[in-house]
Order: C-alpha cells, then sequence, then structure tokens
C-alpha cells in the first residue's frame, strides 16, 4: 500500500481550525470570557509554533467549552463552521495534491494534533475518508473534556500510525508525509518521502539541510511552488 499522509492546519488549510474554531466558539457566546480565553490560547498557539506547546494543557482549555455538550449539537455547529470558515481557507494546491495522489492510486490519510470533532469534518469535504486526530471523551453522547487514547502529536503521530496499520494488518510500501510544522519532525523522519509545506523556520532550515522537497503555497505568486531543496 503506497500511503500519503497529510497534516491539516497550515499545510492543507491556510490557518489553524483550532484557532479559528475558538473564535467562533466566542461568536456564539460558548465562552464564559472571551477576552481571558483568547488571551491563553494565542500564548498557546504561539508555543506550539515554537515547538515548547504542552498539547495536553492546550486540550484542557479547548474542550472545556464543550463539557455536556451533546455530540449532535457540537456536529451541527461544526458543519457550519468548517462550510464557513474553513473551506474558503483550504489552499487550492492543497486540493490538486489530493487529486494528484488520488490519481496515482494512493490510499489518502489526514494526520493532525486538531480534535476530531474539527478535522473528521474538514477530512469529508476534501474528500479524505481516513483520519487520525486528537479523540475526545465521550460520555452519554456528550463532550466530557477529556481525550482518550495517545494524543496524534510529535511522536505520537507515529504511534498513532503504526497502530492504525496494525488494525489494519497492512503495510505501506511507500510513505510520503506534507507538514508544515517542526513538532511533525518525528513522522517526517519516519516516511520515505517528507514534503515540507509552508514551513516554519526550524523546519525548513532541516529541510534545507537533509535536503527534502519544498512546497510555498503562500507564496505562489511571488515564486514556484515546488522547491527541489539541495
Amino acid at each position: 500500500m503506497r500511503l500519503a499522509l497529510f497534516d491539516l492546519d497550515d499545510t492543507l488549510l491556510d490557518g489553524d481550525c483550532s484557532a479559528l474554531w475558538n473564535d467562533w466558539m466566542v461568536e456564539r457566546g460558548w465562552i464564559a470570557s472571551p477576552g481571558e480565553y483568547l488571551a491563553r490560547t494565542l500564548a498557546m498557539n504561539a508555543a506550539y509554533h515554537a515547538g515548547r506547546l504542552r498539547l495536553e494543557q492546550y486540550l484542557a482549555v479547548t474542550l472545556s467549552p464543550l463539557v455536556r455538550r451533546h455530540e449532535e449539537e457540537v456536529t451541527a455547529e461544526v458543519e457550519a463552521f468548517v462550510a464557513q470558515r474553513i473551506v474558503p481557507r483550504v489552499f487550492p494546491q492543497g486540493r490538486e495534491l489530493i487529486a494528484r495522489h488520488r490519481r496515482e492510486g494512493d490510499r489518502l490519510l489526514l494526520i493532525s494534533a486538531s480534535s476530531r470533532h474539527l478535522v473528521g469534518p474538514v477530512a469529508r469535504q476534501l474528500g479524505i475518508e481516513q483520519v487520525i486526530a486528537v479523540e475526545p471523551a465521550l460520555a452519554a453522547g456528550r463532550f466530557t473534556g477529556a481525550t482518550t487514547g495517545v494524543l496524534s502529536y510529535r511522536g505520537g503521530k507515529v504511534t498513532r500510525l503504526e497502530a492504525w496499520l496494525a488494525e489494519r494488518n497492512a503495510s505501506a510500501s511507500h510513505l510520503s508525509f506534507y507538514s508544515d510544522s517542526q513538532n511533525d519532525l518525528p513522522l517526517l523522519n519516519r516516511v520515505d518521502r517528507p514534503v515540507v509545506v509552508n514551513p516554519d523556520p526550524v523546519l525548513a532550515e532541516v529541510a534545507r539541510v537533509e535536503g527534502w522537497e519544498r512546497l510555498d503555497w503562500r507564496d505562489a505568486a511571488e515564486a514556484p511552488s515546488r522547491v527541489a531543496l539541495a
């Protein structure tokens, strides 16, 4: 099996779905103290981009507005959010890349450190059936604010991918992975074909040294979208 893996935030998507969802929840009145909430999440987002975030802390904050909300209520709200705020932000080059891998017969997998209640609907919009994401815990159909299983973050993405393959009694003859973040270096180092997309400064330097392929979609108007790094 040839497998094409895609990160979501700042890779296929021009932005971060969790951060955009935070804004949406504020607008919907789901946050009791919006100024304090957004200040905390913005600080944590900065820590993520610096490679210092403890994802457990971020999830404790960002899942708290969902506590005791029914899954159906959240799902309906997320569907509207994805249609209005996410779909317009998907890079056209990302859609083209997904289509190319599909034509070539590769199996597609979206693997993200964001929560499944967000990632799942985005994947459906992109036509990607297989998803690995943070699993929010439910009790009697309602969100608890906790998570279950291994977080798909940093080395956890490798662990979750290996478990995904084992569950299917499958092996991959060739793995490609597209990501923007230094936090994904464990998985980028695991695959056959690592490709950096709109990379952060740390990942850009690693890619330069390692000779990995690079895609710069935000700068597509000024430069070719594909750069083979020496």
